[in-house]
Order: C-alpha cells, then sequence, then structure tokens
C-alpha cells in the first residue's frame, strides 16, 4: 500500500514539473515567434526574454544568448544601462537591438540616448528616443552558443512550439480518458454493490414470508387437532 502511494506521489510530481517546463518552453518559443513575426517585443507581467544572435555586447552577453529584461521608466534609466530598444539604425530596419547607454544628449528639447555595443569601438550612428525604449537589462538565462542558432530558423522554431503543445494535449486527453474510465468503473462497481443488496433484501424478504407461511401453517394445524 505504502509503496503504491508513493509511486502515485512520484507520477504526480513528475507529472506537474513535466507541465510547468512544457508550458515555460511554450511561452519562451511563442515569445520568439512573436518578435520574428511582428517584430515587437511582448511582455508578460513586465518581463521579456529576448535572444541576442550578435556579438556587439561580449562578454557581458555572450552571442546566442538569451537575456531577461524589464520594462522601466527611460527617466529612471542612466548612463552605464544596458537597454534594449526599437533600433532606427537602417540596417537593422526597426528590430530590437541590445546596447549600453554610452550618454544622455538633448536635442531640440528632448532627452536621447546615445549607446554603444561593449564590444564596438565606436557608439551607435543613430541615437535612441525614449518611445523606442523596450526595457533595461536584467541578467543572462541561459547561453546556448551554436545551438541557439536553431531558433533563427522559423521552421524548427514552429516545431518547438507544436510538440511541446501536442504533448500536452495528448497528456491532457489521456488523463481524461482514465479519469473517464475510473468513472465508469466505480459507477460499475457501485450498481454491483447496490444489485447485491437489493439480492440480499430480496433473499431476506423470501425467508421472511416462508418462515410466515410455516408459522401460519403450524397455527392451522393446532386449530384443527383441537
Amino acid at each position: 500500500m505504502k509503496k503504491l502511494f508513493k509511486r502515485k506521489n512520484i507520477r504526480t510530481i513528475f507529472t506537474v514539473v513535466f507541465s510547468v517546463l512544457l508550458v515555460l518552453l511554450v511561452l519562451l518559443v511563442g515569445n520568439i515567434i512573436y518578435s520574428q513575426i511582428t517584430h515587437k517585443v511582448p511582455a508578460i507581467f513586465g518581463y521579456s526574454v529576448m535572444n541576442i544572435i550578435a556579438g556587439s555586447m561580449e562578454p557581458v552577453i555572450p552571442k546566442n544568448t538569451f537575456i531577461l529584461i524589464k520594462q522601466v521608466d527611460p527617466e529612471q534609466l542612466q548612463v552605464g544601462d544596458v537597454i534594449t530598444f526599437y533600433s532606427s539604425d537602417p540596417l537593422i530596419q526597426g528590430l530590437p537591438n541590445t546596447h549600453r547607454i554610452f550618454d544622455i544628449v538633448m536635442e531640440n528639447g528632448q532627452k536621447f540616448f546615445v549607446t554603444k555595443g561593449d564590444a564596438n569601438a565606436i557608439p551607435d550612428s543613430y541615437n535612441v528616443g525614449f518611445d523606442d525604449v523596450i526595457g533595461v537589462y536584467v541578467k543572462n538565462i541561459i547561453s546556448l552558443g551554436k545551438i541557439g542558432m536553431i531558433f533563427q530558423n522559423k521552421s524548427v522554431v514552429f516545431l518547438l512550439l507544436v510538440v511541446p503543445a501536442a504533448v500536452l494535449f495528448i497528456m491532457e486527453i489521456i488523463n481524461l480518458t482514465k479519469t473517464a474510465a475510473k468513472v465508469k468503473q466505480e459507477d460499475i462497481e457501485s450498481a454491483s454493490i447496490e444489485e447485491k443488496c437489493d439480492d440480499v433484501e430480496t433473499s431476506d424478504s423470501k425467508e421472511t414470508d416462508s418462515e410466515d407461511i410455516k408459522s401460519e401453517e403450524k397455527e392451522e394445524k393446532s386449530v384443527e387437532s383441537t
């Protein structure tokens, strides 16, 4: 009994952990697909995940590293902060870029950030407006090296999203099937128990009727004898 209970606990823990990991993977891959399709960075509870595919921020952020960024009020940013922003550089075509704030300048009465990659010799040619700031760099999540290049392939990313989702769907179908089978078995057992109870009651009733008949016959014989 204890072994069975222990197995059930282990199975439950494994299922929960596996489901959580799959959900996180789906969210991560979904985030990447959304970014690639819309060229926008989605945020969950104010946080976003970015895949850095260039080496301009090495060694702080190695190439093909997933980083965590947090939404922030641009007024709170200072020189030295690493930020992710929508770049005005025609070579990047408005895509997100992650560089360090090198300076803060005023242009036509508005503040702009001058940014620079740690591995670059000179600052970026195009300044960053406050409205273009996506968030501030928090930390590296995981560095995948060359493996991270697979996330640049939309077909691979699509498979990474579909497969976990399919696994979750199949697991739910299996769980629902098992639950339905268990409920059906319980109904059958309950019906069987009720049927047995009815049979016992019927048998008791027959025995009682038989005893009553015998008693009546004895009384009749006693009366006749008298």
